[in-house]
């Protein structure tokens, strides 16, 4: 069975508070997965589960196939990279293939609780398969090549120490350190659970989310059409180079991956103008 996220039980995806700086991040991924991931620094009482789950649910409105496939922070390498099957072997008497947790996550999310707490060989296989769009299996007398075209979400507590370098370097979003609510959002936050709990689903506001979450949904795809028409000035890419240089920043990846996000951006703004242009022609 494929470890996935849980979002039978969960708040809709703008019933959430505050947040702001990881939920953009999520809709930029959301609009093109070849921002590579978002990572989300996270620590204990900052909402990060729900954030995950009610993003699981909007990304699959009404398909079967869960969105998210989660990587435990133990995984073993014939889990995360797949491998013989040995019950199905010894039913047939011959050698059965079982994907892992990468060829599964192809065309989907990968979602890491607890990045910093991955074991090197686990991160390492990741990263080769973020790199190249494939996992390949050399063991147990098989040998197979499997896509594994996937974008990463990961999160992880400060107060147990940062990624790695090299998974942030692959990683287009990287979000701040989320910190504790105010009172009164805390208020609101308690307010909604309470509503989910008590299974307020009749409630107007219920209603108002659920309504909000298709047009949430309305949007990523028309922005996602947008994208082929997205162009960069000459003059953003040099300021973006000359940032770079005074802040003796290695290699092209902070050059490159800005660009990226901001040619994402430009079309989840413009389809959100389109939307609101268009209600504002019906009203």
């Amino acid at each position: 069975m494929i470890p996935s996220i849980d979002i039978t039980r969960t708040l809709p995806f703008p019933a959430l508070v505050g947040l702001d700086d990881a939920r953009r991040a999520l809709l930029l991924l959301a609009v093109d997965p070849l921002l590579g991931g978002v990572v989300l620094a996270a620590g204990a009482g900052t909402g990060k589960s729900t954030l995950v789950r009610s993003y699981a649910h909007l990304l699959a409105g009404t398909d079967d196939t869960p969105p998210l496939v989660e990587v435990p922070v133990g995984v073993t390498e014939d889990r995360l990279l797949g491998g013989l099957d040995l019950e199905a072997t010894l039913a047939t008497g011959q050698r059965s293939y079982r994907g892992g947790l990468l060829a599964r996550a192809n065309n989907r999310l990968l979602y890491v609780d607890g990045i910093n707490l991955l074991e090197e060989s686990s991160l390492n296989h990741m990263l080769a398969a973020m790199d190249t769009g494939v996992v390949r299996i050399e063991r147990e007398g098989l040998s197979r090549t499997e896509a594994a075209h996937f974008a990463l979400l990961a999160t992880y507590d400060p107060a147990e120490g940062p990624p790695r370098r090299h998974l942030l370097d692959r990683v287009g979003l990287i979000v701040a350190p989320l910190t504790q609510a105010s009172t009164e959002a805390r208020v609101r936050t308690v307010q909604h659970n309470w509503l989910l709990r008590e299974g307020g689903a009749d409630a107007p506001d219920w209603h108002a989310w659920h309504d909000e979450e298709a047009l949430l949904r309305a949007l990523i795809s028309a922005a996602r059409e947008m994208l082929p028409a997205v162009s960069i000035a000459d003059a953003m890419i040099e300021q973006l180079a000359t940032s770079a240089l005074a802040l003796g920043v290695e290699g092209h990846r902070a050059d490159i991956l800005p660009l990226v996000q901001h040619s994402r951006r430009r079309p989840w703004q413009g389809a959100t103008l389109s939307r609101r242009a268009i209600w504002s022609l019906q009203c």
